[in-house]
C-alpha cells in the first residue's frame, strides 16, 4: 500500500521545505503528531541523521527513524527503525507557478495483520489519505497565513 498527496501552497518551495524539515514543526501541521524531534539537535541534517516521532493514532506509538534521503530544499525521506511497524515516509516541496506542490508519502514496508491487515488495507488507505489531506490543508493555511504578516 502506498498513498500520496499534495497540494498547492502559494509559498516558495524553499520556504516549504524549510517548514517541513524542522522536526518540532510536525506536531504543529500534522494532527497525530504530539513529539517530534532529531535524537542529535547538533546533527548535520542529511542521509543517516535520526529522529523520533510520537503519534497518537489507534493508541500511542512511537518511532525512531532515520533519514534515507535527502535533497536540499527539495525532498526528505525517512525510515523507521524502531516502533510498531517499518514505515518509508517523504515529504516533498516542488516549485510550482508561483508556488509550491507539498507532497506527502506513506508506505508501509509490510501491513501488519497478516490477511486481516491486507484485507483492510483499501480502509486504511482512505483514512490514511484523508488525514493527509487534512494536515496538508492546515500546513497550507500556517504558511499562507504567515506569509500574510509579513506582507
Amino acid at each position: 500500500m502506498r498513498v500520496e498527496e499534495s497540494i498547492i501552497i502559494d509559498r516558495p518551495a524553499e520556504e516549504v521545505f524549510g517548514f517541513l524539515s524542522v522536526r518540532t514543526n510536525d506536531p504543529v501541521w500534522m494532527a497525530s503528531v504530539t513529539e517530534s524531534e532529531w535524537l542529535d539537535p547538533a546533527a548535520p541534517m542529511g542521509v543517516g541523521r535520526r529522529g523520533r516521532m510520537v503519534m497518537q493514532a489507534m493508541g500511542r506509538r512511537e518511532f525512531l527513524d532515520e533519514v534515507t534521503e535527502y535533497e536540499p530544499g527539495r525532498r526528505i525521506a525517512h525510515r523507521s527503525v524502531a516502533g510498531p511497524m517499518v514505515l518509508h515516509t517523504a515529504c516533498l516541496a516542488e516549485p510550482a507557478g508561483s508556488g509550491c506542490r507539498a507532497s506527502v508519502l506513506y508506505e508501509p514496508e509490510r501491513l501488519p495483520g497478516g490477511v486481516v491487515g491486507r484485507l483492510t488495507a483499501p480502509l486504511t488507505a482512505r483514512i490514511v489519505r484523508r488525514t493527509f489531506r487534512a494536515d496538508l490543508a492546515r500546513l497550507k493555511d500556517i504558511l499562507e497565513a504567515e506569509a500574510e504578516v509579513t506582507r
